[in-house]
């Protein structure tokens, strides 16, 4: 496998590597993963019997990779892959990300003809008016290069229909199977919790949980969610609190933002969260909120889904697959600070729409196990090594 990140580097991408993996493993595969060195992380381990190789890499943040730090990728896991590649002798080589990931596992294929699979995740499909904005002159630089790995890979899978239909686009002869992402159903489930009952005109002593998680980055949309705040204040009747989780570049100018608007009563920032202590903040929570203006399909969605939460959050590829409006949680357009204000007042004031929503949540998501969704890349293994 090649992803440029992996836990306790990068986003969700990372993490989709893991669970795939892990459940690889389990099933009596080996796995070796390529992956970036940063900072004093060991050059190799062994985590839930997956073989990591981190090669050198220029990276200065945790969170984010910046384009020309993503090459250094490239570069690097090209290099070392072949040597890698000679050692373990594997039977089918997993791409996570087209770009950067896919030039490594296309040259292996032109010089030891090893069959490669490519995960479509999100930003690494082009698309029209993307953030940030200079991606349009990238996607212009590298739609050849990326319609070449593509075509040379022996499957192209999109983690959700409007990723698919996103890549057609560049692309309309390349067949695409859509596996979506998926979660731990036992990590993030939780005993019934019964949402507090309000009465018209009387606010409840116990604020409404709003909880949101991501790397802290434009992206992400964390500032529609935070000038929506005042909207908020002026129309609900039952306190709330927002609770911001993850790190990163944007976080002084989100708390900037908060001060700025004195809303600093209302938004708590928790920073970084360990993963295996994400379920107790799904837990504590009412709702879940994420505002992004692009994503291939979020995992924290998942999560809360498993752990009960209705969901607002934006019209997005991936999102939409996720949330049926009126059903589990409400859709908004990205940036339309006006909607997220309106979805989110209305579930603050109503617990009983809160409870149906978040029932509906967990029976949606049943079938997005990570057991399952492994087998169905197993499969494709499977189809392809019996060529």
């Amino acid at each position: 496998m090649f992803n440029y990140e992996f836990p306790p580097i990068g986003g969700g991408g990372g993490w989709v590597t893991y669970f795939l993996g892990k459940h690889f493993v389990a099933a009596g595969h080996q796995v070796t993963l390529v992956t970036s060195q940063f900072e004093d992380l060991p050059t190799t381990e062994v985590v839930e019997g997956i073989t990591i190789r981190r090669v050198p890499v220029w990276r200065k943040n945790r969170d984010v990779c910046a384009v020309h730090e993503m090459l250094t990728y490239v570069i690097s896991s090209t290099y070392y892959g072949q040597s890698i590649a000679k050692t373990f002798q594997p039977d089918v080589v997993q791409v996570f990300f087209g770009i950067p990931s896919g030039a490594c596992a296309y040259w292996l294929q032109r010089i030891q003809n090893l069959p490669y699979v490519v995960f479509l995740g999100g930003r690494d499909v082009p698309r029209p008016n993307p953030d940030p904005p200079y991606y349009r002159w990238l996607y212009l630089l590298l739609k050849p290069i990326i319609r070449s790995i593509w075509h040379k890979a022996e499957q192209v899978v999109a983690c959700s229909d409007g990723l698919r239909e996103l890549a057609l686009a560049t692309d309309p002869e390349i067949t695409i199977n859509v596996i979506p992402d998926g979660l731990e159903l036992d990590r993030f489930s939780r005993p019934e919790r019964a949402c507090p009952q309000a009465s018209p005109g009387i606010a409840n002593a116990e604020p409404v949980r709003i909880l949101t998680i991501g790397r802290l980055i434009p992206r992400k949309g964390f500032q529609f969610l935070i000038q929506a705040i005042p909207k908020i204040v002026s129309q609900v009747r039952n306190p709330f609190q927002v609770d911001i989780v993850g790190d990163g570049p944007y976080r002084a100018q989100l708390q900037k933002m908060v001060k700025d608007l004195k809303i600093e009563k209302y938004v708590r920032f928790s920073g970084s969260v360990d993963y295996a202590d994400l379920p107790d903040k799904y837990r504590q929570a009412d709702i879940f909120a994420l505002c992004s203006s692009a994503e291939g399909m979020p995992l924290v969605v998942l999560e809360a889904m498993g752990a009960g939460l209705p969901i607002v959050a934006s019209r997005v590829q991936g999102i939409e697959d996720l949330v049926a409006v009126g059903q589990n949680g409400a859709l908004v357009e990205p940036g339309n600070i006006e909607q997220i204000a309106d979805q989110l007042t209305n579930l603050i004031n109503q617990p009983d729409q809160r409870r149906r929503m978040g029932g509906t949540s967990v029976s949606r998501v049943q079938q997005y196990d990570w057991k399952n969704i492994a087998e169905a890349y197993l499969r494709i293994y499977q189809r392809i090594t019996q060529l």
